[in-house]
């Protein structure tokens, strides 16, 4: 194997690594970028359905059923009434949603998809988890999401959700005694859950990778060209010119030429050392013909 094709794959698999390096490295620092924010995005959601439904809870409700106790208002549910403000968001932008299921809820609408159930199941198995978050593939579009647990903390929810005697008569008639009933203190029973689009933002970095990793091909073929080009002109093609001169003087065919002295620095010095010693050895060869000659 050659020098220049020593050095070329040297130079090839420098490159490799540095694109792998840098390609993966900047792949995983924009993807976690790209998830911090999606999780702010998600708490701040979060954050204005918790207001929503403690202002709902703690304003709305009372001033509800003192003008009318005999009337059951959905409005006054605060999980009702966060999930019906963020369908306005919705219809804006089908990925950004909010929502408050369980696994025996009042309202059938309320009941969870098959991915959302394992999330509560989970949250049901570990009292000590408080929030899961991750990529949410629905409707062929990513999302991303962040899910907290509903736990049962207040005994005003057992007030309509342990047995249907107790609860509410306008809320029974409506709703009916089937679902939403035979709730327990500290129980998880749902969860709170929000998407917000990711997908823009995954191929945006797709993207970016994408460029960084043309922006280093780039940079590698122009210092590939001349770092190769500046090897053959001042190393490899003098070495060659070099060599096949000094094999010609080691078998005797030497007409006197001097032996090149192209390239870098280093071949010019061999160059001169070996016409040294060429032109020691041609002296003496002559004195030792001579000597022969006079004898």
């Amino acid at each position: 194997m050659t020098t220049s094709s020593l050095i070329r794959r040297a130079l090839a698999l420098v490159f490799l690594t540095a694109l792998v390096i840098g390609g993966s490295g900047a792949f995983f620092a924009l993807q976690a970028r790209a998830f911090d924010e999606a999780t702010r995005e998600s708490r701040l959601l979060l954050a204005t359905a918790q207001a929503i439904r403690a202002y709902t809870s703690d304003q709305v409700a009372p001033l509800a059923y003192t003008a009318s106790s005999d009337t059951f208002h959905p409005e006054t549910v605060p999980s009702f009434a966060a999930q019906t403000v963020f369908a306005e968001v919705s219809s804006a932008d089908l990925a950004y949603t909010y929502r408050e299921v369980a696994l025996n809820p009042t309202s059938p609408t309320d009941r969870p998809v098959p991915f959302e159930t394992e999330l509560i199941n989970a949250f049901r198995q570990d009292d000590a988890l408080t929030e899961r978050s991750g990529r949410w593939r629905r409707g062929g579009h990513e999302l991303f999401y962040l899910a907290r647990p509903i736990r049962i903390e207040q005994e005003a929810c057992l007030s309509c959700h342990s047995t249907p005697d107790q609860a509410p008569p306008a809320m029974v008639e409506r709703y009916g005694t089937e679902n939403g009933f035979g709730w327990q203190m500290g129980e998880t029973i749902g969860l709170q859950i929000v998407t917000v689009p990711i997908e823009q933002e995954m191929r945006g970095m797709f993207e970016l990778v994408l460029a960084l990793g043309t922006g280093l091909l780039v940079i590698f073929l122009a210092g590939y060209a001349a770092t190769s080009n500046t090897i053959n002109r001042q190393l490899v093609v003098p070495l060659q010119a070099l060599t096949a001169r000094a094999e010609d003087v080691s078998v005797g065919i030497d007409d006197g030429t001097p032996l090149p002295d192209d390239g870098a620095s280093e071949l010019k010095r061999l160059s001169a050392s070996i016409e040294r010693l060429r032109r020691s050895l041609r002296r003496a060869l002559a004195d030792r013909n001579d000597h022969e000659g006079q004898a």
